[in-house]
């Protein structure tokens, strides 16, 4: 009985370093198609935070591609 729960232990001990590490990533249905890069520059940071304008400027442009990708058809 001990030998079963030492094995259990080394299984649970390697699944989750390889969780960790991110050799293991289990599949949840989804397949990354890489087209999502986000912006290498941010916002301006000013005294009190982030430039509005930018912010709202940016939330914008997300909601148009949201639209965008919602009104596209399912490619099921």
């Amino acid at each position: 009985m001990t030998f079963l729960f030492v094995i259990l232990a080394i299984l649970l001990t390697s699944g989750a370093a390889m969780l960790i590490t991110g050799r293991f990533t289990p599949s949840v249905g989804i397949e990354n198609t890489g087209d999502y890069k986000p912006d290498a520059q941010g916002f301006d940071v000013t005294v009190r935070g982030y430039r509005m304008d930018e912010v709202d400027q940016r939330i914008a442009e997300l909601e148009g591609r949201i639209n965008e990708l919602e009104s596209s058809p399912n490619e099921h």
